[in-house]
């Protein structure tokens, strides 16, 4: 079921499937000139008017016809159309479906674009879901391509599968912007008023199907409906009317993700899914560049998080060069001086924090190709990195601490020291292994606390979306 609002021409510039129906008499003839276009076929059809493939005889090369309605082509609407036509013209991104221009003929008003061959993601995800990592790769891209856009001070405001192609050459491009856009006339970082109701009720943010002001995060929400249709192969909600699915929306719990491939995967996309699609715009993304950040976080062509081996090992490393570093500091003064877990962690704690803020890795991650980074993809700040550390290494240094300092030896409370002592650590290495092997990004505790994940450098790229996609 397609319900569809007065929204947006459906600009379909691809060659699969058949042609779409028509009314007669309102297309276009093959041959007829529009400036200096030539029409040669229809290739879609919508609110705004139908689409054609014409030939751009100046430049002989094949652009899309957008026509639209003489009836529609008056007035304020005109105006508008015509700005919203420039704004989008000013957008030069390689994930954008471009305009190259706009003109009138015999009271016909006109787009020229970038005319493409391929297929919208409507059409791949007719065949059933997408690979995770496809489906994370195609949503970077066209945030990629609506951040450039909202920069340029508009908003899309139908973000779905079909308004998303991939083309020939495996590039994603974002569809139809312009013709619904808003707040052309200036860059502003205020909400949009909405003057009509616009979009698709299966991917539509609450706010905007309500008819308020709308910003950046309604379309954040409509790309995170689009995600979970890629990756599940259906939308988000399904209903009978359009004032039922706006219920839905605002109102009902989205379905989880189906069970597919690793579980942690699976809940690391739910989580991001579920952020992109809350329904209070305040608990979505802020802004694309951190929507872009927490995508490439959950996607393996991206990030690499580290595991309980390499990670284990890395700490190995850093734990006996803070041993080396404290007994040649000691030795000169006690030959016997031992190095206690007291001052070893408390060394460590600050040897860690000082590397982790500064460099984002340590001598121990470093060896192993790791590093630190914030949740949000950038480097960590010095109270992300004080907190995790704190959290890692504060129990043991002040139970040994303890131990060696106020409670005798051999005695009941120096016993059970030790063993939440032994427990402590043993906790540490137990949460290592349950971060890695269940958690998403595989982070323990304290990454969690301290909103940081550990990651290879070097993403993996394992092999192309496009080529994967065109198959």
């Amino acid at each position: 079921m397609s319900l569809e609002l007065d929204a947006t021409a459906q600009a379909k510039t691809h060659t699969s499937g058949p042609e779409p129906a028509r009314a007669a008499g309102d297309a276009l003839p093959a041959g007829m000139q529009l400036g200096h276009f030539r029409i040669e076929r229809v290739l879609g059809a919508g609110g705004m008017g139908e689409v054609y493939l014409a030939t751009d005889l100046a430049l002989d090369r094949p652009v899309a016809i957008k026509v639209l309605p003489a009836g529609r082509a008056t007035g304020a609407a005109r105006d508008r159309l015509i700005r919203e036509a420039r704004a989008q013209a000013r957008v030069h991104h390689p994930n954008v479906a471009h305009i190259y221009f706009i003109g009138e003929d015999d009271g016909r008003l006109y787009f020229a674009m970038e005319y493409l061959e391929g297929k919208t993601l409507a059409d791949r995800v007719a065949g059933g879901p997408l690979e995770i990592d496809d489906a994370l790769e195609l949503v970077r891209s066209a945030a990629l391509g609506l951040r450039e856009a909202e920069r340029s001070g508009f908003l899309h405001r139908d973000v779905k599968p079909s308004n998303l192609m991939l083309d020939a050459h495996g590039v994603l491009k974002v569809l139809d912007f312009g013709l619904v856009a808003a707040n052309t006339d200036a860059i502003s970082d205020g909400p949009v008023a909405q003057t009509s109701l616009a979009g698709t009720p299966q991917y539509m943010a609450p706010e905007q199907a309500r008819g308020e002001p709308i910003d950046l995060r309604a379309d954040i929400y409509a790309l995170g409906a689009t995600l979970f249709h890629l990756v599940s192969g259906r939308a988000p909600f399904v209903a009978e009317s359009v004032a039922e699915l706006a219920s839905m929306h605002a109102t009902s719990a989205r379905p989880m993700l189906p069970k597919r491939g690793s579980r942690r995967i699976i809940t690391a996309i739910d989580s991001l899914i579920a952020r992109m699609m809350a329904p209070a715009p305040a608990d979505r993304f802020a802004s694309y560049d951190a929507l872009i950040g927490a995508i490439e976080l959950v996607s393996s062509q991206h990030t690499r998080p580290g595991g309980f081996w390499v990670r284990l090992f890395a700490t190995g490393v850093d734990a006996m060069i803070v041993t080396m570093v404290c007994a040649a500091v000691l030795l000169p003064f006690d030959r016997n001086a031992g190095v206690g877990l007291d001052l070893a962690g408390l060394v460590y704690a600050i040897y860690s924090t000082v590397a982790l803020a500064w460099r984002g890795t340590t001598p121990g991650k470093a060896l192993f190709e790791l590093e630190l980074i914030a949740t949000d993809g950038t480097r960590p700040r010095w109270q992300q990195v004080a907190r995790r550390q704190l959290v890692y290494c504060l129990p043991i240094v002040m139970l040994d601490g303890v131990k060696q300092l106020v409670v005798p030896a051999d005695t009941i409370a120096s016993i059970v020291l030790d063993v939440l002592l032994y427990s402590a650590m043993f906790y540490g290495f137990a949460d290592l292994a349950v971060g890695s092997w269940r958690r998403a990004g595989k982070r323990t505790l304290w990454d969690v606390l301290s909103h940081t994940q550990v990651r290879y450098r070097a993403a993996r790229r394992t092999r192309s979306t496009a080529g994967s996609l065109l198959r």
